[in-house]
Formats: structure tokens, C-alpha cells, sequence
């Protein structure tokens, strides 16, 4: 019988390869794939606001592999797009190892999964406000994916994400 984890599963490795995909694009194009890049995390975020609900739609209980590194992926996502962004000269070499590095030291020290969420919000915001300045419609669209993600999870937004995401925050600042 088929297993919706398989499901799950697929659209997590999905986004393990867009991260990929996002370092590509910074290193063959640069700053003219930033529309490419855009769509490309739209799908990333895509796949990851799908693949918890269908794992969690599995009769097995048992927690796969990919599932179990789920956040890791996330992270990954997180990686590639900071990497596109310093690649096609977005973000100073520098600046972008030295937050690498800070983020690193965070993950190591504090071993939460609240930072692992909290660093992510400067790249994808990064992304967001690049495609907004040099994209518009692409980040008009991927402005459009936030406000439609917030819809369709709610209520769970306000009452779970968000006090998550401001631990995450707090955490990054401990």
C-alpha cells in the first residue's frame, strides 16, 4: 500500500535540491536569476508548509528519516538562499560568512530548534526585500505566498508559529 510519508518525504528532498538549485543560480547568472530564485523558494516554502500535515496524515507513527531532519532541510533552504544572495553580489562576501559563522556558533551553543528557526528569517527576508527593490512582481508574489500562508494555517499561526518563531528570536539573543 502506498504511504503518504513517501509523499511527505518527496517534497522535503524537493527542497533539499532547491536549495542546491538556489547556489546554482547564484553561481551560473547571478543577480539576472533573481526572479528564478524567487520562485524558487516560493516553492521551497511550498513544500514545507505541505509536508508536516501529510506525515501527520499517515496512519504509521513511526517518524522517517527525512522527516526526522526536517528542520535541518529547512535550514539548508535558509543556506542556499543566503548563498544565492552573496554570489550574485546582493550581500558582501564578508558580511554574509561572518553571519554564517555567527548562526553556526548559535546552532552549536545553544542547540535549540528555535534558533535553528530564528536564523532563517534574515535570509528569506533578505530574498524578500531583494525581489521587492529589483523584482517587483516576484516579490510582490512571494509577499502574496506569506499573507496566503497565514491565512491557510490559521489559526495555528498566531497561537503556535508565531510564539515559536519570537522564541527563536529571543533565543538568538541568549
Amino acid at each position: 500500500m502506498w504511504n503518504v510519508k513517501y509523499l511527505a518525504d518527496l517534497l522535503t528532498g524537493t527542497r533539499a535540491l532547491l536549495a542546491f538549485w538556489l547556489v546554482w543560480l547564484g553561481l551560473n547568472g547571478g543577480a539576472e536569476r533573481l526572479a528564478a530564485a524567487s520562485v524558487a523558494l516560493i516553492a521551497a516554502w511550498t513544500t514545507d508548509i505541505l509536508d508536516g500535515p501529510l506525515a501527520r496524515r499517515a496512519p504509521q507513527t513511526t517518524q522517517t528519516w527525512l522527516g526526522d531532519h526536517d528542520l535541518e532541510v529547512d535550514v539548508l533552504v535558509s543556506l542556499g538562499v543566503w548563498s544565492y544572495l552573496t554570489l550574485s553580489g546582493f550581500i558582501a562576501p564578508p558580511l554574509a560568512v561572518a553571519y554564517v559563522l555567527l548562526c553556526v556558533a548559535l546552532l552549536w551553543f545553544a542547540r535549540s530548534a528555535h534558533v535553528a528557526w530564528g536564523v532563517q528569517a534574515l535570509p528569506y527576508g533578505t530574498l524578500l526585500w531583494t525581489a521587492l527593490q529589483e523584482a517587483r512582481f516576484y516579490g510582490l508574489a512571494m509577499s502574496a505566498w506569506v499573507v496566503g500562508a497565514v491565512v491557510a494555517t490559521w489559526p495555528r499561526f498566531p497561537n503556535q508559529t508565531v510564539p515559536e518563531f519570537v522564541k527563536g528570536i529571543r533565543d538568538l539573543w541568549r
